[in-house]
């Protein structure tokens, strides 16, 4: 028993080292600046423009909150592509892999940290976005304007993410060239997913288990009529576009985690 509890503290100490070498990357290779000015301008430009130019805000909180948040998907989906999209195929890629492998340190706590990097770095491109808004609302609306409604859309917004990371990390485990999987991941999102699910919606059939429809109930929470990437016609119900959510990041996450295992690194 205690070497079993041994060689899980191991493991998490090798999962937390291996995900502050990769979040460190991002930050190295410029990626996490990137994508935080991009939280940062959207929502920004968003409220100057009407001020500047006299135009007038939505008439509550909410319903502004729900005309900038139609923007988070793309950062979203941007975000994962860009934060997981090499983090297997790349080291097939350059096979540096080779070099990590065979150390003392599991393979799995490797790739479970590459995979958690993402989560945080795409998650916290999230989090910068919703505090750019919050702000926003206080300095329009007041206090009065931040309702429970915008923080429901920001833990669904938290839950996207992790679904988009694990999908993407999927394909990154499938295909042995970065910028390939980086492509395949952010164009599945942006285009294949999105296309799909008008396809069936014009035959009149709900697309309830297509992510990207799913993605619709964070501005939907706050009565808005969806991002525009999961169409119109059939609206995601609350509970089930959780749950498809929920299955798409565990789902995704565990195929990309053992198909990682099963590479074989070749000279």
């Amino acid at each position: 028993m205690t070497s079993f509890l041994n060689d899980i503290k191991t493991d998490l100490r090798h999962i937390s080292f291996s995900t502050q070498f990769e979040i460190k990357k991002h930050i190295k290779r410029k990626r996490l600046l990137i994508v935080s000015v991009l939280a940062l301008l959207i929502p920004l430009l968003l409220y100057v423009v009407p001020l500047a130019t006299g135009g007038e805000f939505a008439s509550t909180g909410d319903a502004f909150a729900s005309t900038i948040l139609g923007f988070i998907i793309f950062l979203i989906m941007l975000s994962g592509a860009i934060f997981t999209g090499d983090v297997i195929s790349g080291e097939q890629e350059k096979r540096t892999g080779l070099l990590l492998y065979p150390t003392p340190q599991r393979q799995n706590s490797i790739s479970i940290g590459k995979y958690l990097a993402g989560i945080i770095a795409t998650c916290s491109a999230v989090a910068l976005f919703y505090l750019v808004t919050i702000i926003e609302i206080i300095a329009i609306y007041g206090t009065g304007g931040i309702s429970v409604n915008l923080f429901k859309s920001f833990l669904i917004a938290l839950l996207y993410s992790t679904s988009v990371v694990s999908v993407v990390y999927f394909f990154s485990s499938m295909v042995k060239r970065a910028v390939l999987s980086t492509l395949l991941g952010f164009l599945s999102f942006l285009m294949i997913f999105p296309i799909a699910t008008t396809l069936l919606q014009a035959a009149q059939v709900d697309p309830w288990f297509i992510i990207t429809h799913s993605s619709d109930l964070i501005s939907n929470v706050l009565g808005g009529s969806g991002s525009g990437f999961g169409g119109v016609g059939f609206a995601p119900e609350f509970y089930l576009g959780i749950l498809v959510m929920t299955a798409y990041t565990i789902i995704f996450f565990l195929a990309g985690l053992i198909r990682a295992n099963r590479q074989k690194m070749e000279g």
